[in-house]
């Protein structure tokens, strides 16, 4: 169902990582399963929710203003990739957050095209975070690029990866890394989410001020809620977020900057209005909804008055 996440490459459609199915953006076959059930487990609430979202509780009544935050998986060496990164750049601080992806990650050499999407973006306002594959530290079968599926190889593939985006792109105002395939349980003896607390902490020290994300694609556990600074709790369709419902640490958390929603196939501008509302209900202080889908949801953007009301809706500029 899901395929690379790469922007470029010349690696074929699916995933290199074979042992899991890869999903759109970020995010292994078990977590994608697991946020398939939990929607499935959520489907006799789906028409509450649809109607909250229309006539319940105010837009803004828990996370408030909220940011654009962007999958940017699009290359700013062709045409059509340039005039995607110069949208997110006229788009100013509505665009909290872009993501960079070279090729699953900060690719073999630095770019010079990428070097100036990233500065150029900074300058007008957006966090500019690069793509780390995490492959959930092995724990599924998932390789490194040389093969390997222990955990020392894939904390040193990740570090190697942090280490060449501040390299290649530090200069230009990289603002951070966003951890992709993460796991979302705490792990016998908070083994996993461990793991994720140290990257999170080498990254920083090496790097002061780095943001960092964690995606999992799926609810993460409490547990997760100091391994990173955002975490992605829900990636997937609109039609499957209608009908999802948030873990409770996350709707009573005091911090909707902590949280961050990827909504894919919103074919709409009243389904925008409705994933805005319903993003804005369930606390996500970061929110991206889209009318791509799959293969791969990331790599346009959303332009015309779809683009300029996700901005508006979200009240990222105010």
């Amino acid at each position: 169902m899901f395929t690379s996440r790469r922007s470029t490459s010349d690696e074929p459609a699916n995933s290199p990582h074979t042992a899991a199915p890869a999903r759109p953006a970020t995010g292994s076959g078990r977590s994608a399963g697991r946020a398939r059930a939990a929607v499935l487990a959520a489907a006799a609430t789906a028409l509450t929710l649809t109607a909250l979202g229309a006539a319940g509780t105010p837009a803004g009544a828990a996370a408030g203003v909220q940011h654009v935050a962007v999958p940017a998986y699009f290359d700013p060496s062709d045409s059509a990739g340039a005039t995607y990164w110069n949208q997110l750049e006229q788009s100013g601080p509505g665009v909290g957050i872009a993501i960079a992806n070279p090729s699953n990650g900060p690719g073999t050499a630095a770019n010079s095209a990428y070097a100036k999407a990233v500065k150029s973006a900074t300058a007008d306002g957006t966090k500019v975070i690069g793509y780390v594959d995490t492959g959930y530290f092995g724990t599924t079968g998932r390789t490194t690029r040389d093969g390997q599926t222990s955990v020392a190889a894939w904390t040193a593939q990740i570090n190697a990866d942090v280490a060449n985006w501040y390299s290649w792109y530090g200069p230009s105002g990289l603002a951070g890394i966003f951890f992709d395939d993460a796991l979302n349980d705490c792990g016998t003896n908070n083994a996993h989410v461990d793991l994720y607390s140290g990257i999170n902490t080498t990254t920083k020290q090496a790097h002061p001020g780095a943001l960092t994300v964690d995606n999992p694609g799926a609810p993460a556990d409490q547990c997760y809620s100091s391994a990173a600074d955002i975490l992605v709790m829900y990636e997937g369709t609109y039609a499957g977020y209608t009908g999802w419902t948030p873990p409770a640490w996350e709707q009573n958390s005091t911090d909707p900057g902590k949280f961050w929603h990827l909504v894919y196939d919103t074919p709409t501008q009243a389904a925008l209005d409705n994933t805005v509302t319903l993003s804005k209900q369930r606390n996500a202080g970061y929110l991206y909804a889209t009318p791509d889908d799959l293969p791969n949801p990331w790599d346009t953007l959303p332009t015309g008055s779809y683009w300029s009301q996700e901005l508006s809706d979200t009240a990222g500029n105010s």
